[in-house]
Formats: C-alpha cells, structure tokens, sequence
C-alpha cells in the first residue's frame, strides 16, 4: 500500500510514517517500480503502527518502542515481552509519582509560608 493509504488506516501522518521508517521501525517497504518514486508499505505495518502508538499511551518513548518490535522480529512466535516491559515502565512511573508528590508538597509549603 501507498503512504496515504497506511496513513489513512493508522491515523498518523505521512512525516510520521516517514519518521518511524527512517528510524528502522517499519518492515517490508519496498520500491515496486524503479520508474517512481513511490514507496510500498507491507500489510504489517499497519499492525506496527498501532503496536507503536498503543506503547505511546503508556509512556515508551520511541527507542523503547523500536527495542519492542526489535525483539518481536527476534522471537520464535512473534510476540513481545509486554509483561517485562510493562512491569519496567510501571516501576519508573511509581518512582515519577513520588518525585512528582514531593515536589508538589515543596510547593504547597512554600506558599503557605
């Protein structure tokens, strides 16, 4: 598929797609024709960019987000660790929590001062 078309099946923008290509995060995209420019976007990244953008909403950045599908690709049944991963991320949250919780109190006690 064309990047409009993977563009209009994952709801990111064509520079996104781009971006996530550049960054080795994207499979299978080929140049069909030597004649364009254009560029093929295998079915499977559809299925990537919706992995990317779900791991998004729970805080991985994208460099955590490619070592995902990295080990995706590297595994036998082509699953991702999401309970490692998931257990790491919830630990740094916690401890952001806690930063977060003490510097809001520092505020509260400087403005009652």
């Amino acid at each position: 598929m064309k990047i409009g078309d993977l563009a209009k099946r994952t709801s990111v923008s064509r520079d996104t797609i781009r971006f996530y290509e550049g960054k080795g995060m994207l499979t299978n995209v080929t140049r069909p024709f030597e004649w364009n420019n254009y560029k093929d976007y295998g079915e499977e990244n559809v299925k990537r960019i919706q992995i990317i953008k779900y791991l998004q909403r729970f805080s991985f950045t994208l460099k955590e987000c490619k070592e995902l599908l990295d080990q995706k690709d590297a595994s036998t049944d082509g699953c991702i660790n999401k309970s490692a991963a998931f257990q790491i991320k919830l630990v740094i949250i916690e401890k952001q929590i806690i930063e977060l919780q003490k510097t809001r109190d520092a505020l509260i006690e400087i403005m009652n001062k």
